[in-house]
């Protein structure tokens, strides 16, 4: 058997993702371990996953947010490389095959991830390289050299969502570990589309909360709390007033920007990021 099935195995972390998962792993050898971080306690949904062959569920029995879930499924994995993929993105399984192949000859490798597309996946020629350093890598497709990563530990688990893979960089590139694209591989990512339709607008309003606490967090974690308020000030006073203004002419609006000065309000009073829909 080819040792790429010993040395890697894939990790996803799913809410409400019942409607695309199964799409998402269809285009994948079945030969490939698969683990799947379920933020909830969904037995119907761990049972049906693991009807697949080489796939397991793990249940976290409430929404913990990506970080935590992903660091529960990582600490299970023992393979030397882990794939990540979010459950809305569609990767064929000559793409892991060649991510493998090039993350295999790069010395101290932290992470590597591909190019986002909304078009098809694919492998093209454009550039001599197969990879190039760069400061930080999205998160929708993450392979993750997971004996270097084990020392950082993962996820900040502070972070419910947004900025954690940044942070994540960061932290390997002070352990000197490597954090790389692979320019030349495109992987298709339906944004957004993870979760069921029906929660959309219950969506957008948690992550407009989480992106302007993960913002000030961020930034307050790898400068100063000074240099944290300087950048949000502005954003915070900006969605205070929009909340005002939009209280009666459009509900919608006025609740993202409702949690918008909310979640940058828990984040300047040092409040956990505990928001949930």
């Amino acid at each position: 058997m080819n040792k790429i099935y010993q040395e890697l195995e894939i990790l996803t972390i799913t809410y409400k993702s019942d409607h695309i998962i199964k799409k998402c792993l269809s285009n994948i050898d079945e030969n490939f371990k698969v683990t799947i971080v379920e933020n909830s306690n969904n037995n119907d949904f761990k049972e049906g996953m693991e009807k697949r062959k080489n796939t397991r569920c793990i249940l976290t029995g409430a929404n913990l947010g990506f970080g935590s879930a992903f660091n529960i499924g990582a600490k299970q994995i023992d393979s030397k490389y882990i794939f990540h993929i979010n459950p809305d993105v569609l990767v064929e399984t000559e793409i892991i095959f060649k991510m493998y192949e090039i993350a295999k000859g790069i010395s101290d490798l932290g992470i590597i991830s591909a190019r986002e597309t909304n078009k098809i996946s694919e492998i093209k020629k454009e550039i001599k390289k197969d990879y190039i350093e760069v400061d930080h890598v999205k998160g929708f497709v993450m392979l993750i050299n997971n004996l270097n990563c084990k020392y950082s530990e993962y996820f900040d688990e502070n972070f419910f969502l947004y900025l954690e893979e940044i942070d994540l960089c960061k932290r390997l590139k002070l352990l000197d570990k490597k954090i790389c694209l692979a320019p030349n591989i495109y992987v298709k990512h339906f944004a957004g589309k993870s979760h069921d339709p029906s929660y959309s607008e219950k969506m957008e309003i948690q992550r407009n909360w989480h992106y302007m606490w993960s913002l000030f967090y961020f930034n307050k974690k790898h400068k100063n709390i000074l240099y944290a308020f300087k950048i949000t000030i502005g954003k915070f006073i900006s969605a205070f007033l929009k909340m005002i203004i939009f209280f009666v002419i459009n509900k919608k609006k006025h609740l993202i920007y409702k949690h918008r000065f909310l979640g940058l309000l828990n984040g300047y009073l040092n409040k956990k990021s505990k928001f949930r829909i």
